[in-house]
């Protein structure tokens, strides 16, 4: 299904203040799509002005998950001040905008920023800045498994590496890579319309001429359009998906990851993250750290050499 097409659930839930922060890690832990506050005291349509509203943003069909979070919820309500859940279906343009109300700039690491192309932002001297426009795509640095990329990416990253960002989305990691010091960056989305959008940001950032970017998926995905990616080993191979998908392209990882070279993977659940490891482990790489964050991982494995 093209990426326009695709649609979202957005799950609003009003809160009292003091209840924000466990209803922001409850929902960011399970929507791939974000979450984020509302602060509507100013609006004068908001009849509460102590509570605001929480959203998270779920793939439409993920009904396992949308159960999870209702039950979550329900136990949250007992000790916490939230109403019952508010759920709708919203189109991948209503969510894409929703989002430029909650986007802010974000310092990352020790020195990125992602700042939106639709905020004034003054740019620190030490700081380097990642300007991004998701448009359509996935992947904006507010969610737990972009920023443990992100932060895995500065840590691990040498000048001169070349780099494989498999699932680009908006592009964020690989671009982010080009601005760190990345030789070259193959970057490859199975939704064309992700894979345009990445470009875009890539030449926004002034680095087009070192992220190439294709329509294109790595073997084991049967169910996928998208034409097999061929090129080379990398220094270095992110992958930001999802822990199911991570497992079933396990075996053609190491095929494009250098003798010696690292594998960041993330878009984990820490309850699955041993299923992963297990998986990567079968495929000869070997598991060096692993990054934690609102009950998401990143594992970072190694080829060896």
């Amino acid at each position: 299904m093209p990426l326009e097409d695709k649609r979202w659930v957005e799950i609003g839930v009003e809160a009292e203040r003091e209840a924000v922060d466990d209803l922001l890690g409850l929902l960011s832990r399970h929507c791939p799509g974000g979450a984020a506050m509302e602060d509507l005291r100013e609006s004068p349509q908001w009849p509460r002005p102590e509570r605001v509203l929480v959203k998270g943003y779920l793939p439409e069909g993920d009904d396992e998950t949308l159960r999870k979070i209702e039950i979550a919820l329900l136990l949250l309500s007992r000790t916490a001040a939230i109403s019952e859940p508010q759920v709708r279906v919203i189109k991948a343009q209503d969510w894409t905008e929703a989002w430029k109300r909650f986007f802010p700039a974000l310092p990352i690491g020790e020195r990125l920023v992602v700042v939106p192309t639709w905020v004034e932002y003054e740019v620190q001297p030490d700081q380097i800045p990642l300007y991004l426009d998701p448009g359509m795509a996935f992947g904006t640095g507010l969610h737990a498994t972009t920023r443990l990329c992100l932060i895995a990416l500065e840590r691990l990253l040498a000048p001169g590496m070349t780099v494989l960002d498999v699932g680009t989305g908006s592009g964020i990691l690989a671009i982010a890579a080009a601005l760190l010091g990345a030789e070259h960056v193959d970057a490859m989305d199975s939704d064309p319309v992700a894979a345009e959008v990445a470009q875009e940001n890539a030449a926004l950032n002034k680095v087009a001429e070192r992220v190439s970017v294709s329509h294109a998926t790595l073997p084991g995905r049967p169910l996928t359009r998208a034409p097999l990616y061929e090129g080379a080993p990398h220094d270095l191979l992110l992958i930001n998906i999802l822990a199911e998908i991570i497992i079933d392209l396990a075996p053609s990882l190491p095929d494009f990851i250098k003798a010696g070279g690292l594998c960041v993977a993330s878009g984990i659940l820490s309850e699955k993250a041993q299923s992963v490891q297990d998986a990567l482990q079968a495929e000869g790489l070997s598991i060096v750290e692993q990054l934690e964050e609102d009950g998401w991982v990143a594992l970072v494995a190694r080829r060896p050499g």
